[in-house]
């Protein structure tokens, strides 16, 4: 159990080390009204952390993977169909979004002169924490050696779980100090500068997210049936 645990603190000590993890967060934080909020962020990327790590760990989305390469080649026009018809759904709706976003934030600025505008939602953030985590673990090789070991040790499930979570404290731990870091330094002025630029912005982060997404789709989709 010894060498387990220093396995985990040592390949998500690694992990933890993630630029793109730590930059996306310093930019949250100069969005977030309330800096407490940031803690979605972090609670969603760690949730969806041990998650998917159990899933890996007992080959489920390896199944799911499965299951759904059989459907779609068992039905490919109606599973690529279906893909698209979603895609094209999202893409409208994400392009209504940014509109909307654009119109609120034109009369906000008319209305209430010298406020900034509204703040991204927790529970945006902790969606955005669990997708981040999951695109992030396609390229997570400390992640998935990590996993490789224990599997090989055929434990019992809450042993698991304490170390998938033991992995996911240490990988967070970093943006857990960043956290900390930055309320100390808020409201200098350089900070407040910085956020009255940036707070403009994160009104078009989850409309322009969820059009991107549903782009992707469509092209995912029209590949596949051509």
């Amino acid at each position: 159990m010894i060498g387990l645990f220093g396995m985990a603190f040592t390949a998500s000590f690694f992990d933890s080390l993630n630029p793109s993890a730590i930059a996306q967060l310093m930019l949250l934080l100069t969005l977030v009204k309330k800096k407490r909020h940031i803690w979605a962020f972090i609670s969603g990327m760690s949730l969806a952390n041990i998650v998917l790590g159990l899933g890996i760990y007992y080959g489920i989305i390896a199944q799911l993977t499965n299951l759904f390469r059989m459907i779609s080649m068992e039905y490919p026009m109606y599973t690529f169909t279906a893909e698209i018809a979603l895609g094209a759904i999202l893409a409208v709706l994400g392009v209504i979004l940014v509109f909307r976003t654009r119109k609120k934030l034109m009369t906000q600025q008319e209305t209430e002169s010298g406020k900034s505008p509204a703040s991204i939602s927790p529970v945006a953030l902790f969606i955005m924490g669990a997708v981040f985590c999951g695109i992030e673990l396609t390229s997570a090789m400390p992640y998935f050696g990590f996993l490789t070991f224990l599997t090989g040790h055929h434990l019992a499930f809450y042993w698991v779980i304490i170390f998938i979570s033991f992995y996911t404290f240490i990988y967070a731990s970093p943006l857990i100090l960043i956290y900390f870091g930055y309320n100390r330094i808020q409201g200098t002025r350089m900070i407040q500068k910085v956020e009255m630029v940036l707070s403009k912005v994160s009104a078009y982060i989850v409309p322009v997210a969820i059009g991107l997404v549903g782009s992707y789709m469509v092209y995912h989709g029209s590949g596949s049936l051509l």
